[in-house]
């Protein structure tokens, strides 16, 4: 990770912002935003010192005060000042990972003051920086797009594939209800054919006793005319004698 530092000004112009200076290069934070804020209640308009202030807030993590000392800073009317100030939030924009902001600030700092080498090497890392992340990203996009298009033919293909097994499972049905009711026709024919035989073992048994009922009929009837021819012959005879 690229570590940028803060510029604290040169001030040398003023006692009161030396000791300021001073303290904040021993690292005693506290007492050099003491120094930096009574120069400001008597001079608000006093750029070093808002600068110095902006400096020292961001030593004690105070972002808001720090952003908007130098914010006032970055507009001031000696380019010098104002470039190390947009410097500085270009260090700021950039360790709150606000790279785009970060650049921008590195930008304006190097046409405020085009030789302020730290300027331009903050900006080309930094730019080096996004574009890499930029890079990542969009290989990190076409691997979360291809993973995506497998997952996708994937569930096609299992989609499909259900498709297939049900059209199966429908043609198995079909066949074997088909088979069934072959398999039932002959038994059908069968019980079919019993029950008409059956039909007809029952008629041939009418049909012989009316057969039987006729034969002794016409038997009978043969007898009666025995008798009848005997009852005759019997006359003639008794005529004779």
């Amino acid at each position: 990770m690229i570590r940028f530092s803060i510029i604290v000004l040169l001030m040398s112009a003023l006692q009161a912002q030396d000791k300021g200076r001073k303290a904040y290069e021993s690292g005693k934070y506290d007492e050099a935003r003491a120094y930096y804020e009574h120069v400001l209640n008597n001079r608000k308009n006093d750029a070093a010192a808002q600068f110095g202030l902006g400096a020292t807030a961001y030593k004690q993590q105070d972002m808001e005060i720090a952003i908007r000392s130098l914010n006032t800073v970055k507009n001031s009317d000696e380019p010098s000042l104002a470039a190390k100030a947009l410097y500085n939030l270009g260090n700021m924009f950039r360790d709150q990972q606000k790279m785009a902001e970060s650049l921008a600030m590195y930008k304006k700092a190097i046409e405020l003051d085009p030789i302020d080498k730290d300027a331009k090497i903050n900006y080309e890392l930094l730019k080096q920086v996004i574009e890499q992340q930029q890079t990542e990203q969009q290989e990190q996009q076409q691997d979360q797009n291809s993973e995506q298009r497998k997952d996708d033919d994937e569930q096609n293909q299992a989609s499909q594939d259900q498709q297939q097994d049900n059209k199966e499972d429908q043609k198995q049905n079909q066949q074997n209800q088909g088979d069934q009711k072959q398999s039932e026709k002959p038994a059908q024919q069968q019980q079919s054919q019993l029950e008409q035989e059956a039909s007809q073992g029952k008629k041939s048994d009418k049909q012989m006793q009316a057969e039987a009922i006729l034969n002794a009929l016409k038997d009978q009837e043969k007898i009666n005319q025995k008798r009848q021819i005997a009852k005759s012959k019997s006359r003639k005879m008794e005529k004779d004698w």
